[in-house]
């Protein structure tokens, strides 16, 4: 099995220790090269623009503000993101299963829309053994539906997941808590306005979900 190969097989689906196992078989953001999603148009170039979505009641705090707890998925299996490219059809696909919820949850909405360039997170560094290492890899992984499950993944949905670069004395939980803090500075930079993106294709979804249309059965 070829190395794409072997990346693709990895990313079929989404382990809860991804970041970690991605990290120990494809150290150093290896599988970045390939495309490891299903239907992607590619993998995601360095000069993209990307776009992350944060809800209520799951991302914001009392105060407005993006809590550094919305950013654990990214040690985890995967940090999702929209790619600039996706088609206004895509963005709703991702969009309605980022607001579903199971019956008896408190309904979502979106509240905060950021955009990034992705060659600042691939660049952004952590000290590791003394030294800056690259923190953070950005792949084109596709997920199921939550929605439809039955539906096509889809193609402009990526990811970010960190790289596991800790070891004693530094324990997990400071790692975390270094993750979240880089990602919150990286990420939380350039707002976007929610009613105005995609001519109010957000604000409509936003509706929708709180009036009872997302709920996973």
């Amino acid at each position: 099995m070829t190395l794409c190969e072997q990346c693709h097989d990895r990313f079929k689906d989404s382990p809860a220790n991804l970041a970690r196992d991605v990290e120990r078989q494809f150290p150093n953001c290896a599988c970045q090269q390939f495309s490891v999603g299903e239907g992607s148009p590619g993998p995601i170039a360095d000069d993209e623009t990307l776009y992350r979505m944060f809800t209520d009641p799951v991302d914001i705090d009392e105060f407005g503000k993006v809590t550094r707890k919305a950013f654990s998925t990214a040690y985890g299996n995967g940090l999702s993101i929209i790619r600039e490219c996706a088609s206004d059809q895509d963005i709703e696909d991702q969009v309605i299963d980022i607001l579903s919820v199971k019956p008896d949850k408190k309904l979502r909405s979106i509240l905060a829309i950021f955009t990034m360039r992705c060659l600042n997170v691939r660049t952004a560094t952590m000290p590791f053994r003394g030294q800056p290492e690259n923190a953070f890899c950005v792949y084109d992984q596709t997920v199921p539906r939550l929605m439809d499950p039955r539906a096509a993944a889809t193609p402009t949905h990526g990811i970010i997941l960190s790289r596991y670069l800790y070891e004693a004395p530094t324990t997990k939980k400071q790692f975390e808590n270094d993750c979240n803090d880089a990602l919150h500075r990286l990420i939380t930079v350039s707002r976007i306005d929610v009613a105005a993106f995609r001519g109010g294709l957000i604000a409509r979804l936003n509706a929708r979900s709180l009036a009872g249309e997302f709920i996973r059965t």
